[in-house]
């Protein structure tokens, strides 16, 4: 093979085929020692949210809390769907974009509440394991990606989160800050050829010539065939999933076994 057929296939072919086997091979998750949130209680915290009530919604995680329920569970089956529920209530016209909005920003202040309990047993950040995490140029911030970075600060990622940029915005960066990974979620239907173009765009601007990208979203849990034909290298179905996959690929990238 020519060397720089080669070399793709080393960098971009033999990761995604080994992450796509591990993230078909992930175990379920494991359920935490407490009762699981019911769809009740999904629906009660994304209508707390809705209305802003803070409050009730750290008397809810309280609540679950001392009942057994660990954090972790609480983020991804609880906090998460709420999230989901709001964005559903949004589609059939029982909330408005306004109220969607207040409680997405409800919720994230929620996780803020909580995070020095959830981040008691970080591991120390490590500097080779930086990542951009940032919805897709066009898109409006994603909160999934508010749980993302908290699962991964805590399993010792510098997690840069946070900033809607354009992308030309997200190259500027790329270029002047050094990344191992970036991590792009896309929340609507885009188009892929869209998406491949971005994601070109970022590996030519990035510092680090070796940059692995995981995407997150809908179309990619639906359709996770889309994750090698925008060129990306995984794609993470949550938060800890997300984990699981920036371990798996940055050292697969870094050449180690």
């Amino acid at each position: 093979l020519h060397p720089e057929v080669t070399s793709a296939v080393e960098t971009r072919v033999v990761p995604w085929m080994v992450l796509a086997h591990r993230a078909a091979a992930l175990p379920p998750r494991q359920a935490g020692a407490g009762p699981a949130p019911t769809e009740a209680d999904i629906g009660a915290m994304a209508e707390a949210a809705r209305r802003n009530d803070l409050a009730t919604l750290i008397a809810l995680v309280d609540r679950l809390c001392a009942a057994g329920a660990e954090l972790d569970q609480l983020y991804l089956d609880l906090i998460s769907p709420a999230a989901a529920r709001l964005g559903q209530m949004w589609h059939d016209d029982t909330a408005s974009i306004a109220e969607v909005t207040v409680g997405l920003a409800c919720l994230q202040r929620l996780v803020h509440a909580f995070g020095p309990a959830f981040h008691q047993d970080d591991l120390r950040p490590d500097p080779r394991r930086r990542i951009l995490l940032a919805p897709l140029p066009g898109e409006q911030h994603s909160f999934a990606l508010v749980l993302v970075a908290e699962f991964l600060r805590r399993a010792g990622w510098d997690a840069d989160n946070g900033r809607v940029l354009s992308t030309a915005g997200l190259c500027d960066l790329l270029r002047r800050e050094w990344f191992a990974l970036a991590g792009l979620s896309v929340s609507c239907t885009t188009r892929l050829d869209t998406i491949a173009a971005i994601i070109h765009a970022m590996r030519q601007a990035s510092r680090n010539r070796a940059l692995g990208i995981i995407v997150g979203g809908p179309l990619f849990t639906l359709h996770p065939e889309f994750v090698a034909q925008v060129g990306a290298d995984a794609m993470a179905v949550d938060a800890r999933h997300a984990v699981v996959q920036a371990d798996s690929l940055v050292g697969l990238l870094a050449g180690r076994p």
